[in-house]
């Protein structure tokens, strides 16, 4: 199975390559990247949601085994940055952030894509849902504050920006439009069909240009519990929630892992920047990102093919 893997890899490399040698100038790459999250993985998720029967759209077994998992290896990783290394609040948070919060949309989907097909989409749709309202908010509260409490108008400020990203507005109007049983003029739902095509070459090309200029520094210790974390402990955590949950059937189960062992969001080290762990951020995510295909190759990939039948 592992080749299957190889196109899509070859395509981070391809935008590694690219930026990296300046063939694609590098502040071309946040356009490109603005493009995906705003308009390619909305439109991919809208016609996920919209084109499955309202009751499959979402599954409570898998978005709460997957809630409950992510927030546990967020809470491990945040007393492993407090109890391990003595990191203060703020950046233990990072830890856990970069340990429970999957790249879904730019490497998850594509991967999962590749492997299950088009089940994929609508789990794409609940792992961003878990992740924008749950894991970024918690750990944002954590990194801006410090544990030292936040007040109830800064909380609702990151709730409000958490429930106005494209991806929930997406998945809100997907389920509204499921629920009303009408269908979208032919029109649109090609549109929508030719973006959602485009979006997972894109998103593993924006990865590799990211991760192509990331330095390679900062704290071993700490950058080497978050790679550890994101990709072994969040994927065998998930796998452990959603083998107890129910309604949850051995190709969900397949991809729910696949979406957790991959690397953290990229712009993970964006958020970590607020607490002056930008560099060791930068750093987990080039190295998670170098580290995944041996880590799906030699351990996701075989734990989950029986489950798929392969």
């Amino acid at each position: 199975m592992s080749a299957a893997l190889l196109p899509l890899f070859a395509i981070i490399l391809l935008g590694a390559v690219a930026a990296r040698t300046g063939y694609v100038p590098a502040q071309t790459i946040a356009p490109i990247s603005a493009f995906v999250v705003r308009i390619a993985l909305p439109a991919l998720i809208f016609g996920a949601v919209t084109s499955a029967p309202l009751g499959e759209a979402i599954n409570p077994g898998f978005l709460s085994g997957y809630a409950a998992a992510s927030l546990a290896v967020l809470t491990a990783g945040i007393a492993a940055g407090r109890l391990v290394f003595g990191l203060p609040v703020a950046q233990a948070a990072v830890l856990g952030l970069g340990m429970a919060n999957s790249n879904s949309g730019f490497m998850g989907y594509p991967i999962a894509l590749t492997l299950i097909g088009g089940a994929a989409a609508p789990m794409l749709a609940q792992c961003m849902i878990v992740e924008n309202i749950l894991i970024i908010p918690l750990a944002m509260i954590l990194i801006d504050t410090g544990g030292r409490g936040a007040g109830a108008g800064r909380v609702m400020a990151i709730l409000a920006v958490a429930l106005r990203s494209p991806i929930i507005v997406a998945v809100v109007a997907g389920l509204v439009v499921s629920a009303s049983g009408l269908g979208l003029p032919s029109a649109v739902a090609d549109a929508v069909a030719m973006l959602s095509r485009i979006a997972a070459p894109i998103a593993l090309f924006v990865v590799g240009a990211t991760v192509a200029t990331a330095p390679l520094g900062g704290m071993a210790g700490p950058l080497a519990a978050v790679a550890a974390g994101k990709l072994v402990l969040h994927p065998i955590a998930v796998f452990a929630a959603l083998s107890l949950m129910p309604g949850v059937d051995p190709t969900t189960l397949a991809g729910g892992v696949v979406f957790a062992a991959v690397p953290m969001l990229s712009i993970f080290p964006l958020l970590a920047q607020r607490a002056g762990m930008g560099v060791v951020a930068a750093s987990a995510l080039l190295a998670t990102t170098l580290l995944s295909f041996a880590t799906l190759s030699v351990a996701v990939l075989p734990m989950i093919a029986p489950l798929l039948g392969r």
